[in-house]
């Protein structure tokens, strides 16, 4: 009786602690946190400033004693402080939802990684989350809980290709009898983007601009290849020639110059992997689909693109950007069913 009362206070949670934006996941509720990955610290007194969306408008915008701090990079905690700090923020905002369970610790997490991560990265994930108040962390390899997200029957002896494309990584792996075949990840994707945009505006135009306004050429004129049409974007930045402000137009045969290379590695990336694959698999991937997941999925063209180079069929997952989360939120709702697909961190022992 008293164990059903106080499970009732427990909010088991999902986390993709993705390089753009952290998301959460409840079990029962569905998705509750979905903000940018972004900190903002006064240097003076090393107090929080801001978090999520806040903080993300910052950036480039900060007086001296302020700094907008992005603590995952390619999808590894950079600043193990702030992002302890970051989950906290976001696990206190929970608790203004469910005010019971912020008389506990949240009591099981499980949380998604890059495939290929060394053993320290991912103990650093498994410490950060601990210190910021779970009780029982579970990693599990972001390919796998997209599989997972978009309703795989992966306990099967069929293949699957997952391809996941979001801030800081693409990883592409074979996914069949609840675990990876093959598989790469390739630190090139969204942020990979905005740079190649940053230094193509600098370079051709003498103009620098900033992330923000990078990701903004991204969404409106990127693509992976010539959609036939002619948008235009007017810019604004410093002209790095005199110092002061210039407006620029660009249109979108520059935007798909500029991320070009970054999209074919990216591609190359995808045929690599298939190589790869034993012969039976890539009978399964030929009778079915690529799986596509991650923000920079959206890429006009990408899909038709890879379709092409690969010759096979290529889908979109289902609101894309959530998929790992949706992932995690699954393994909670079934842990039991799910819980040999967890990574096994060996920890070693201190000598006696």
């Amino acid at each position: 009786m008293t164990s059903n009362m106080f499970s009732s206070f427990y909010k088991d949670i999902g986390i993709d602690l993705g390089t753009t934006k952290t998301i959460i996941y409840t079990k029962g509720r569905g998705i509750v946190i979905n903000e940018p990955s972004v900190v903002a610290i006064n240097n003076k007194t090393d107090q929080i400033l801001a978090v999520g969306t806040e903080a993300r408008d910052m950036l480039g915008k900060t007086p001296e004693h302020i700094t907008a701090v992005k603590p995952i990079v390619n999808g590894v905690i950079s600043d193990f402080e702030v992002t302890e700090k970051m989950l906290r923020y976001f696990f206190d905002k929970l608790n203004e939802k469910f005010s019971a369970a912020s008389l506990f610790n949240w009591p099981r997490v499980v949380v998604g990684i890059p495939f290929g991560g060394t053993e320290v990265e991912k103990r650093a994930v498994e410490d950060v989350i601990h210190n910021a108040g779970a009780r029982k962390v579970y990693l599990v390899e972001n390919p796998v809980a997209v599989a997972i997200g978009a309703r795989l029957p992966i306990n099967e002896p069929t293949g699957h290709l997952v391809v996941d494309i979001g801030g800081g990584t693409t990883e592409v792996a074979i996914v069949s009898l609840n675990g990876i075949v093959v598989a790469k990840s390739l630190r090139v994707a969204g942020n990979k983007l905005n740079d190649d945009i940053i230094y193509y505006i600098r370079d051709e135009f003498k103009l620098a601009i900033g992330e923000q306004t990078a990701e903004q050429l991204k969404i409106n004129l990127g693509s992976a290849r010539d959609m036939a049409g002619h948008q235009e974007m007017v810019v604004r930045g410093r002209d790095l020639s005199r110092g002061l402000p210039k407006e620029i137009k660009v249109d979108e045969s520059e935007i798909r110059e500029a991320i070009s290379t970054s999209v074919r590695a990216i591609v190359e990336t995808i045929k690599g992997v298939i190589e790869i694959t034993p012969p039976e698999l890539v009978s399964d991937i030929m009778s079915g689909s690529i799986l596509l997941s991650g923000g920079t999925s959206l890429l006009r063209g990408l899909d038709k693109l890879i379709q092409d180079e690969t010759g096979i069929p290529v889908k979109i997952i289902e609101d894309p950007l959530t998929a790992v989360a949706r992932g995690t939120g699954i393994i909670l709702e079934n842990f039991n069913a799910y819980k040999l697909l967890l990574v096994d961190l060996k920890r070693e022992q201190p000598p006696v």
